[in-house]
């Protein structure tokens, strides 16, 4: 339960995808933008990159990729987005992370703000939450693939942590794509690679605030300027 993209949650349920279609490609661009803010070459900007490969997931176009990338050099007109977290707890005491991009901070904060109240949770100041996290690059594989042979020969490797039939790989963010092509290399199929915020230590909830805490994840990403979220809670 670490880490939630709206993405994430609709790629694997055709209907959600076709339904949220247009919200969707709405987020993936707004991505794009604020990654390439920053540095517009995917190749030195592994968010920018990250951003691109998702979007192309969805299948945005490359016409489409290239316009917002010019737009957030400053070429294009039209580039007033910023990226805004929001801090919190949700039930059971769990950090909560939530990243969006608006035009409006003011009221984007207050609507964030709003669903934690309606859901048992509550927003705190900036920096309360963000500390018990540290970003990675992190690239999934399958635990068949996985040996300890792999684990000394991916020098940067920082950390790894094993998922139902998944192995979470850890990597420094600008090491990711470099580590991304050894393994690639290598003959093992990667399953996904994100950036991620992890936490530092996990806390265990029971059932039922499990279900309280999910229900509040749903809705903070069928906000349409949010897209991702991470809490301390283990699946």
């Amino acid at each position: 339960m670490a880490g939630h993209s709206h993405w994430a949650q609709v790629k694997h349920k055709k209907a959600n995808v076709d339904a949220k279609k247009s919200q969707i490609i709405g987020k993936l661009v707004n991505a794009i933008l604020i990654s390439a803010r920053e540095n517009p070459n995917p190749e030195t900007n592994p968010k920018l990159r990250s951003a691109i490969e998702r979007a192309k997931e969805f299948g945005v176009s490359q016409e489409v990729i290239e316009k917002n990338i010019k737009k957030a050099s400053g070429l294009l007109e039209g580039n007033k987005l910023e990226e805004v977290i929001v801090e919190g707890y949700g039930p059971g005491g769990v950090a909560l992370v939530v990243k969006s991009v608006t035009d409006n901070k003011n009221r984007t904060i207050g609507e964030i703000k709003n669903i934690f109240n309606r859901f048992g949770g509550k927003v705190v100041e900036p920096g309360s939450v963000l500390w018990m996290f540290k970003e990675y690059g992190v690239v999934k594989i399958k635990k068949e693939n996985f040996d300890e042979r792999l684990i000394e020969e991916l020098e940067n490797l920082e950390d790894f942590k094993e998922k139902d039939e998944e192995i979470e790989l850890y990597f420094s963010v600008s090491f990711l794509y470099e580590a991304k092509k050894k393994i690639e290399e290598k003959g093992i199929h990667i399953l996904s690679t994100e950036i991620e915020l992890i936490p530092n230590n996990y806390v265990n909830i029971n059932n039922e605030e499990k279900e309280k805490i999910l229900k509040l994840i749903d809705i903070l990403l069928d906000h349409p300027e949010v897209n991702e979220v991470f809490s301390n809670t283990i699946d």
